[in-house]
C-alpha cells in the first residue's frame, strides 16, 4: 500500500488533490500483496489514460505559462512514465491481464508515483510557491 503524507504535498493544492486522488484510486485496488487483482487492471489503465492527459497536460500548461527552467526533464520524466505504462498497456491488450502483469502495473505505478512526487513534483511545487501561483 502506497500512503499519501503531507510530505508528498507540493503545496499547490490543484497538484496535491489530484495526486491525493491518484493515490486513493490506487491503493482501493491494491490487495494484501500490494497489487491489483487482474480483473481490476483494465479499470486501472483507463483511470490512468485519463489522469495522465489531465493530470500531466495541467502540470505541463503551468510548468509553460511560469517558464519553469526544469520543464524538460520534468516533460521527459512524464514521457518515460507514458512510454512505460503504453508497453504494459500493450502488453495486456495482447496478452490478457495476468497475477504478474497485474503486480508489475502495480509496484511500477506504486515506485514511479512516490519518486516522482516525492522529488520532481516538490520541486515544481518549491518553484510555483516562489513565484506565488495560487490556485
Amino acid at each position: 500500500m502506497y500512503i499519501w503524507t503531507d510530505e508528498l504535498s507540493v503545496g499547490v493544492e490543484t497538484i496535491d488533490s489530484q495526486h491525493r486522488e491518484l493515490f486513493r484510486a490506487f491503493n482501493a485496488l491494491l490487495r494484501d500483496s500490494g497489487s491489483p487483482s487482474p480483473e481490476e487492471v483494465p479499470w486501472m489503465l483507463g483511470f490512468l489514460e485519463d489522469y495522465v492527459v489531465n493530470h500531466f497536460g495541467m502540470e505541463e500548461l503551468y510548468m509553460r505559462r511560469l517558464s519553469y527552467p526544469g520543464y524538460l526533464g520534468h516533460k521527459n520524466e512524464h514521457m518515460a512514465f507514458i512510454n512505460r505504462f503504453y508497453d504494459l498497456r500493450d502488453e495486456i491488450d495482447g496478452q490478457g491481464s495476468t497475477p504478474e502483469t497485474a503486480d508489475r502495473m502495480g509496484h511500477f505505478l506504486g515506485d514511479w508515483l512516490v519518486h516522482h512526487i516525492g522529488e520532481v513534483d516538490k520541486e515544481l511545487g518549491a518553484f510555483m510557491k516562489g513565484k506565488e501561483f495560487r490556485r
